[in-house]
């Protein structure tokens, strides 16, 4: 890299960076990274060479530079600092494989640089077409002549190209370095993956995205597709957990207790220690206004004569049992989503069972050489002849699997 000199060309394809290595004059050009991988798949003439003072240096005076970032950010973030946490899931994901290989760097990765943000938007958006060998050579001609590059970018490819060219000698061991695969298991801190059948799932910083796999099965006949993540039904069997609390109150003093629902030893599940029999029951009552307005409106007249304890136990039997039953109608109402979500596939199925049992039947009544009758009308038995055994009747219709 010291030594790198780049000569003058006319053409952006006819770019070349040469170094000094051992004695040998390495040559970074179209055609020698040609002869390491091919790099680009669409013809040469559906390729672009964008300015470096747009792609690299300025890129934000470029007149469509508001509409990159709209479309690469959520919206509403897109003022003072550009900050990876806005940016779409997809954007993100992408921002990883930049930073890994084609814009490589290290450093703080909170924030996006200016550079990466046209990429991001090649890749993402299918349009304009840059050949990722352009990309290659000025991101190491410029890290060439940056003082503040803290890395050398494409060194797996910069190996290559010194193995091309036998320039690596017995004791340079760095071209034998084991390369780690890109994996979406592990893309850094802030990244959750998981798999299931059919999908990646991936979540970021509250965002969730997944993607069919390429491989995935297709969908049999009236079977259902896996719910988006947000739409998982979570289990209710915390609702009916078989743990117990318990709550002892010796009311000390003469005299009856002061009404305290409650009082004495009781055991329940999540507040069942309130005694609902003692109480009338008004519908939806947990489920309206806040904790704080369910727990003051079931508050009795003589409350403000009970003690300290038992008004404490009052507070904490109220929030306890109206917590369970806004858990318990949560749950209902996501129950109640997951059917209505469904209710046009099983309606589906139903319809095409009737139609493959109705198709079975016509089969085997013309296999048994009987009027075949598409939707045949409702036998009338009462208005029929007594049943004689030495008459072959006709299997009568069905109308349901």
């Amino acid at each position: 890299m010291a030594i790198l000199r780049c000569p003058p060309f006319k053409a952006p394809s006819k770019m070349k960076l040469i170094g000094t290595v051992n004695g040998v004059d390495v040559e970074m050009s179209y055609d020698s990274l040609r002869r390491i991988a091919k790099f680009e798949s669409k013809p040469a003439n559906e390729y672009i060479f964008p300015r470096l003072e747009d792609l690299y240096f300025n890129p934000q005076k470029h007149p469509q530079w508001q509409n990159i970032l709209d479309y690469l950010f959520i919206p509403g973030t897109t003022h003072g600092k550009l900050l990876r946490k806005n940016l779409r899931i997809e954007a993100k994901l992408m921002l990883v494989v930049c930073t890994q290989n084609v814009i490589p760097r290290r450093g703080d990765k909170v924030e996006v640089r200016f550079a990466e943000v046209p990429v991001l938007y090649m890749l993402l958006h299918g349009s304009p077409l840059v050949p990722f060998r352009f990309l290659v050579l000025n991101n190491i001609w410029i890290g060439r002549n940056t003082g503040e590059r803290k890395i050398i970018p494409h060194c797996r490819l910069i190996t290559a190209l010194l193995k091309l060219y036998g320039a690596t000698g017995s004791k340079d061991k760095g071209s034998y370095k084991r390369f780690k695969p890109f994996d979406l298991t592990y893309l850094g801190p802030g990244w959750e993956y998981k798999e299931s059948e059919r999908y990646h799932k991936l979540k970021s910083d509250e965002q969730r995205w997944r993607a069919l796999k390429v491989d995935a099965r297709p969908l049999r006949l009236g079977e259902a597709d896996e719910p988006e993540s947000g739409d998982e039904v979570e289990s209710c069997d915390d609702d009916y957990r078989e743990d117990t609390f318990t709550v002892d109150v010796e009311m000390g003093g003469a005299g009856p207790s002061r009404g305290v629902q409650g009082v004495g030893t009781q055991s329940g599940y999540m507040g069942s220690a309130f005694d609902y029999t003692q109480q009338p029951y008004d519908q939806y009552w947990a489920h309206s206004g806040t904790m704080e307005q369910v727990v003051e409106r079931r508050r009795p007249p003589m409350f403000v004569d009970w003690s300290d304890s038992n008004q404490m136990l009052f507070y904490h039997q109220i929030y306890l049992g109206a917590s369970m039953e806004r858990a318990l109608k949560q749950n209902y109402d996501r129950r109640e989503q997951w059917n209505r979500a469904h209710m046009y596939a099983h309606q589906e199925e139903m319809k095409n069972r009737y139609l493959d049992d109705r198709q079975r039947r016509m089969h085997d009544a013309w296999h048994s050489g009987q009027p075949v009758v598409a939707d045949p009308p409702t036998v009338e038995y009462s208005t029929l002849s007594p049943y004689d055994g030495s008459v072959t009747y006709p299997t009568p219709p069905l109308y349901h699997s």
